[in-house]
């Protein structure tokens, strides 16, 4: 008999998906739930090829993108568990392809692990042109070429190593290439052999190979005026450990069986179980309460859980895992559209399958902290991430590149340059003994006093820096703070 809150999740798992297909426009979706090593919940919901009318199955394979970089993790250490290098080791000792020039002090196997090795988003926009490495893809069933044909002799980093935490997809291209040249092996062939051969992932692998071909998805996007799908293009990408996997709900089933279990599930080991714990320990991390970065997965604490997650996006597919080793509880769930419903269903799935509930304090605490206006003043102003345009794309992107704290209405808030945040949010005390710790809905930002002022959310810290150093001002003279609802 499962415990109640896994069988009431099973039991309220079809609605639950089925309306989210529905309100998001969905072509298809494959979920998994994994208790204890095995895969009690695994189906599919509308359709792998819409115009074929081809149903989604536990066995329809996906791009899973970006959770390919759990694997990279993973094939990297079990190189590491045989003594082939050290953690600590300058990587350019190891690799042969191409280097990684040196910002001050040489890049590491931790740093790459950890996106900590201060390679920004892009590499130099003349690489991009090179005919044999056109913008990082190239179309389906083309030869990918080999990355030092996009990275050339040197992949540059922006800033040095172990400066700041910036999600870097050439990075990960960079532990792929590793794999390959510490092991003699392919990345594709290494990853064959050790990961996907032992766990008996029969229809995984990093390239589009005859084991991937029959039950490949589709790729959609949603049409709104023309109430349709539409195939998105279809390419490969040259930084292949970053983000080109594919694999089905029951491939994926099998992975976080072992992940669960020390490395190991019922048809193979691939890791020692300390490894894994190593793999799932804070490497990096700004604050106990704030989420950590292990090697390869994201780790947070939701109270007495511990959750090991990975998300990934690319043209047409999102994927999200989330696995709660200690709880022997993991989902995966994978769209063909590139719609961010996948991952708040896998969230709200495992959340539900816990019986958590996403709290406004901190563990322990029962009693809204009363608010404390006289720090205000200290908090009150404009934080930007450390330099680096490359390094904080995913921050201007997404927010501007800079956030302002500031009171209205009695209340201390925060807001945006531009994105979902550029009309302030009010920020909540979360911790009764620190009052510098805040929540905005789930996340969590802490104030930290040092030289100088920093704002931390998740793994990002911002800078505290005066108004004629910030975004905003800049916008102020031209004007165009208005143009965005700027106060």
């Amino acid at each position: 008999m499962l415990p109640q809150p896994i069988q009431y999740t099973l039991d309220t798992a079809d609605a639950t998906i089925e309306k989210a297909v529905n309100e998001n426009h969905l072509p298809g979706i494959g979920v998994g739930i994994v208790y204890k090593g095995e895969l009690i919940y695994g189906k599919g919901f509308g359709y792998e090829n819409v115009e074929k009318k081809t149903a989604v199955t536990p066995a329809t394979v996906f791009r899973i993108a970006s959770i390919s970089k759990t694997f990279a993790a993973v094939a990297l250490m079990q190189l590491w568990e045989q003594g082939k290098f050290g953690l600590h080791d300058p990587v350019n000792n190891y690799l042969q392809a191409f280097k990684i020039r040196e910002m001050g002090k040489p890049v590491t196997f931790h740093h790459l692990l950890t996106h900590t090795a201060g390679i920004g988003e892009f590499v130099s926009i003349s690489k991009y042109f090179n005919p044999q490495a056109h913008f990082n893809v190239v179309k389906a069933n083309k030869p990918v070429p080999p990355l030092k044909e996009l990275f050339g002799r040197e992949l540059v980093p922006e800033r040095p190593p172990g400066e700041k935490w910036s999600y870097a997809n050439n990075g990960y291209a960079a532990v792929g290439q590793l794999v390959a040249d510490i092991s003699g092996l392919s990345f594709n062939d290494y990853t064959r052999r050790h990961i996907f051969q032992p766990l008996r992932m029969d229809s995984a692998d990093f390239w589009r190979s005859e084991r991937v071909k029959p039950k490949l998805a589709t790729g959609y996007k949603y049409q709104d005026k023309k109430g349709q799908f539409k195939p998105v293009p279809d390419l490969e990408q040259i930084t292949t450990a970053a983000g080109a996997m594919y694999a089905s709900i029951n491939d994926m089933g099998r992975y976080i069986a072992a992940l669960m279990n020390g490395g190991k599930n019922e048809f193979g080991q691939i890791l020692k179980p300390e490894t894994m714990q190593m793999m799932f320990t804070p490497q990096f991390q700004l604050d106990p309460r704030l989420q950590g970065m292990g090697y390869g997965f994201k780790v947070d604490d939701w109270d007495d859980h511990r959750v090991v997650s990975h998300d990934g996006l690319w043209l047409g597919f999102i994927s999200s895992m989330f696995v709660a080793p200690d709880d022997d509880l993991g989902i995966i769930a994978i769209t063909n559209a590139a719609e961010s419903i996948a991952i708040s269903l896998a969230q709200q799935l495992l959340q539900r399958a816990l019986n958590y509930t996403e709290r406004p304090l901190k563990k322990g605490a029962t009693v809204k902290p009363p608010e404390t206006p006289e720090l205000w003043p200290e908090f009150v102003g404009f934080y930007a991430p450390p330099p680096g345009w490359n390094t904080n794309f995913r921050l201007l992107q997404q927010y501007g590149g800079e956030f302002e704290v500031y009171v209205e209405d009695n209340a201390l808030m925060i807001r945006s340059t531009w994105g979902s945040w550029k009309s302030g949010r009010k920020l909540n005390r979360s911790d009764p003994d620190d009052p510098r710790a805040f929540k905005v809905g789930s996340r969590d930002f802490i104030f930290h006093r040092g030289n100088p002022d920093e704002l931390w959310m998740e793994l990002y810290g911002f800078v505290k820096k005066p108004y004629g150093d910030s975004i905003k001002s800049k916008l102020d003279k031209f004007g165009i703070s208005k143009l965005l609802n700027r106060k």
